[in-house]
């Protein structure tokens, strides 16, 4: 018994970080993949996030893979559909674990885990469901589930007795007591809020994401993460606005003036607008109505300069306020 190695999903919440522990009582080697959703800025160094010091806390060694292209063709089209939002559940457990199965391989490794509880979400954790994850995702056998490995069919690792099943749990459901008291038996105190959920569960963000998805063709995982900035306005069928709400976040949109199609920058204090899509002249007229709706111009001859792709291409001229009402109905909800 022991000596064996598992690859973890590790999303730094309490299942994964108990998942771990559980195996790592068994004095198994468990290897961390923290997979970076398309929400994370492109420029974040992972090892700075809060799964990397959490993992570095119970001592697990945390690779990452950062969710691209395939993750977003994936998104826009889920195979098995989405949940009540823009949440594509199903496919995007299937990737995950895909993606921790290659590292499985490369590393020579056991078998692939997860911090999955049977029951706890109704549309990836029902057994049947799990079963089909595990079948879709390549794994058969080899995909184990310690917080609720009793529940299900014993894995390869387990029936090898790389794994003590006997020393895994069979939790079910969405009551998280159990887990709760193991936390404070092991001693663990940080770890990321299950209230948190993923944005792509977010009602604001979930509409952001249809309608990017929806009229967009090129899109990046800039496009994403900017989903989690400012206030998004559609102003025709191909462009919408992100409008800066603060200071941080005019620092952050500013740091891509060059990949925006257009850029807007005042020369009075008032948000930064980025502008994805083609601008004709009502287009940038609604922009510069919208920066004097939220600026403080001490006069109408002060400037706002407007870029494409980061070069300057002109001023333009005076605008008055656009109304809140019209503002409203332009809004992306």
């Amino acid at each position: 018994m022991s000596g064996g190695k598992g690859v973890l999903l590790f999303s730094g919440g309490l299942d994964s970080l108990l998942a771990a522990r559980l195996l790592m009582d068994q004095d198994i080697e468990v290897i961390g993949l923290h997979c970076l959703l398309p929400f994370v800025a492109p420029d974040a160094d992972p090892e700075t996030l809060k799964p990397a010091r959490i993992a570095a806390g119970i001592k697990v060694s945390l690779r990452y893979h950062r969710c691209g292209r395939e993750y977003i063709d994936m998104i826009r089209n889920p195979s098995r559909g989405y949940g009540k939002r823009a949440n594509p559940c199903i496919d995007c457990h299937i990737y995950f674990i895909k993606k921790a199965a290659e590292l499985m391989r490369e590393l020579n490794a056991d078998f692939v885990a997860t911090g999955e509880v049977v029951g706890q979400r109704p549309m990836s954790q029902m057994k049947h469901t799990m079963n089909h994850i595990e079948k879709a995702a390549g794994v058969k056998g080899r995909l184990l589930r310690p917080l609720s490995a009793k529940l299900l069919k014993p894995t390869l690792a387990e029936q090898a007795n790389i794994v003590n099943r006997n020393a895994l749990l069979g939790l079910n459901g969405r009551s998280r007591k159990a887990q709760l008291d193991m936390a404070r038996r092991y001693g663990l105190s940080e770890y990321s809020s299950p209230s948190g959920g993923c944005l792509f569960t977010d009602a604001s963000i979930s509409g952001r994401v249809f309608d990017l998805i929806g009229r967009h063709q090129d899109i990046d995982t800039l496009d994403f993460y900017l989903l989690t900035i400012g206030r998004h306005f559609r102003i025709n069928d191909t462009a919408k606005l992100i409008v800066t709400r603060n200071e941080f976040e005019d620092r952050e949109l500013r740091k891509y003036i060059r990949q925006a199609d257009y850029f807007f920058l005042p020369g009075f204090k008032a948000p930064s607008i980025y502008a994805k899509g083609v601008l004709d002249d009502r287009g940038i007229e609604i922009a510069g109505s919208i920066l004097r709706r939220y600026g403080k111009a001490h006069s109408d001859t002060e400037t706002i300069s407007m870029f494409q792709k980061g070069e300057f291409v002109r001023s333009p001229g005076h605008f008055v306020p656009i109304t809140d009402e019209y503002l409203e109905s332009m809004r992306i909800r």
